[in-house]
């Protein structure tokens, strides 16, 4: 009896080490996959970036000929109550 109640004791220590040690790795796994998820995300957002630019590159000839209008707007981190006051802003 004695031999089984030191076995089960040294079994449930090493249990609670095994889980401490498994939430660790499934900490470090989750980092990780988040890491590479958010590399992947910033490599997508920058080829789709690349890719409008690169249209814009070869469409400017065009762009360029053509009559356009620049529209120049007034902080928008004005409060409310100044941008409605303010002349042309409308």
């Amino acid at each position: 009896m004695h031999k089984s109640k030191v076995a089960y004791t040294y079994l449930k220590f090493l249990m609670a080490k095994a889980t401490i040690i498994q939430r660790y790795f499934k900490l470090y796994m989750f980092q990780k996959e988040t890491k590479n998820r958010v590399e992947e995300l910033t490599n997508e957002s920058l080829f789709v970036w690349k890719e409008m630019m690169e249209e814009f590159r070869r469409g400017w000839p065009a762009i360029k000929s053509q009559k356009r209008i620049e529209v120049h707007v007034n902080s928008i981190s004005i409060d409310e109550i100044k941008r409605i006051s303010m002349q042309k802003f409308l």
